[in-house]
């Protein structure tokens, strides 16, 4: 099994004495989360994935927010775009 990015295991980290909102993130396992450009890209596998990360969209954006990782979170699968969150404010882009 490939080990989860960095970048995964830091928002797990920033979950680590919550459990509930920690297994609601365990998806990120299974996707592709790198930065590029200013976004923090998440390549998911399935349409099923990338939705159910967008409904979870707030939990990731806390962390990504608190330590500056970046601006703008984008959910895709397959290279065609699920969702794109600015993580400043709450415009949301799909």
């Amino acid at each position: 099994m490939k080990q989860p990015s960095q970048l995964t295991r830091l928002i797990w980290d920033f979950y680590r004495e919550n459990q509930q909102e920690l297994d609601q993130l365990q998806l990120l396992a299974n996707c592709r989360v790198f930065r590029r450009w200013g976004v923090l890209h998440i390549q998911c596998l399935t349409q099923e994935m990338g939705e159910a990360l967008t409904q979870v969209y707030s939990l990731i954006r806390e962390p990504v927010s608190q330590m500056r990782l970046a601006p703008k979170i984008k959910i895709s699968v397959k290279n065609i775009t699920v969702a794109v969150f600015y993580v400043k404010s709450d415009r949301i882009m799909a």
